[in-house]
């Protein structure tokens, strides 16, 4: 009997356990419904921000090409581009407008962007370079020369406008039954790149030797070695550019390909560029006004035949640059990206414009 008068209250008991856990239960799920509302909300507020955003963008470009053109202009640096002044945000080379342009949190309206500038011939034109220099890289990178001989000879069908195989080569049928990884099949371009990143579409380049993830070793006569921890393709070519490197901006990888110079000669190029502090980019950098000025800091005559050949490949002038810019909007950020090319100090024209 005891036991039949106490069961009603164990099973009210369980009922109200039930209740409260189906109270949490709806609780928990209007919570989500909540959070999911707010989340759609949010994106749709910032789908209808991306037309400001894009003129962000444009803004910052605009502003871009004003400073590049104004930095041309400045009696102190006319000549050449090096990575103290102001449009590769170093503290030098600016004129009286300059000084007191910002290039980080610039407002506008109820937007914000950040702007940055780097020029692309500080690295060399894979469009332009032919295959005997590719194959130099590949070779000081540590390529084994089979795997080096494929890329040159791909990079060669990818790029040339004809059906025919070079020995060792790919052409429209590989891609299409055996691309590289992870990529689906794919059609040959049969024209100049582009973008760097399509040299991980062509035979023979992994996404290890595209990337990269450091430097070379140590600089040093005889030690030019591709270290596991190497510099990636990415970083030494670009797919817009002049035929010369501009050996102010360079990076030391860059300089350390260029055939004719040993490692001791580019670290005192190094040494001279970077001035006492050892770093580029700061008030007593000491970039080359002229190209001749490298070549006598490192002792070569104008008799010397290394000069001709240095002659075609550097310079102390960039004309080509790519502009990044960020742009704020509350909460909502989004990063668009351009490449322009100087033409004198007074017009700088857009060659594309896009968002990343």
């Amino acid at each position: 009997m005891r036991l039949r008068r106490t069961e009603p209250k164990r099973l009210r008991g369980i009922a109200l356990i039930m209740a409260m856990l189906m109270i949490l239960l709806f609780g928990v799920l209007a919570a989500s419904f909540a959070f999911s509302m707010k989340v759609e909300m949010q994106l749709a507020a910032n789908t209808t921000r991306d037309p400001e955003m894009e003129w962000l963008g444009r803004s910052g470009l605009e502003l871009a090409r004003f400073i590049l053109s104004e930095s041309a202009q400045v009696p102190t640096s006319a000549g050449y581009d090096a990575l103290n002044q102001k449009w590769a945000g170093g503290p030098l080379g600016t004129n009286e407008v300059l000084a007191m342009i910002p290039m980080h949190n610039v407002v506008l309206g109820e937007g914000s962007f950040d702007l940055a500038i780097e020029d692309l011939d500080r690295k060399f034109n894979l469009n332009i370079v032919d295959a005997p220099f590719i194959s130099h890289v590949l070779v000081i990178m540590g390529v084994d020369p089979f795997t080096s001989e494929v890329i040159v000879a791909s990079a060669t069908d990818w790029m040339d406008k004809n059906d025919e195989l070079t020995s060792g080569g790919a052409e429209g049928d590989y891609y299409l039954n055996e691309p590289n990884p992870p990529f689906a099949p794919y059609l040959i371009k049969n024209g100049p790149l582009d973008d760097i990143s399509e040299l991980l579409l062509i035979k023979g380049v992994s996404p290890r030797l595209y990337y990269g993830s450091g430097g070379f070793g140590p600089a040093a006569p005889g030690n030019r070695s591709w270290n596991p921890d190497a510099t990636g393709l990415r970083d030494i070519f670009t797919t817009i550019g002049g035929p010369k490197v501009n050996i102010n901006t360079a990076s030391p990888n860059v300089l350390r390909l260029i055939p004719g110079l040993d490692p001791s000669q580019v670290d005192e190029l190094l040494r001279h560029r970077r001035g006492l502090d050892g770093i580029d980019g700061t008030l007593d950098d000491q970039p080359f006004a002229q190209i001749q000025d490298c070549f006598s800091l490192i002792g070569l005559s104008s008799e010397n035949q290394t000069i001709l050949q240095l002659d075609r490949l550097l310079s102390t002038r960039s004309r080509y640059f790519e502009v990044t810019i960020t742009t704020r909007f509350g909460d909502y950020a989004k990063v668009y990206r351009a490449q322009v090319v100087r033409f004198g100090a007074f017009r700088v024209q857009v060659i594309n414009f896009h968002p990343v």
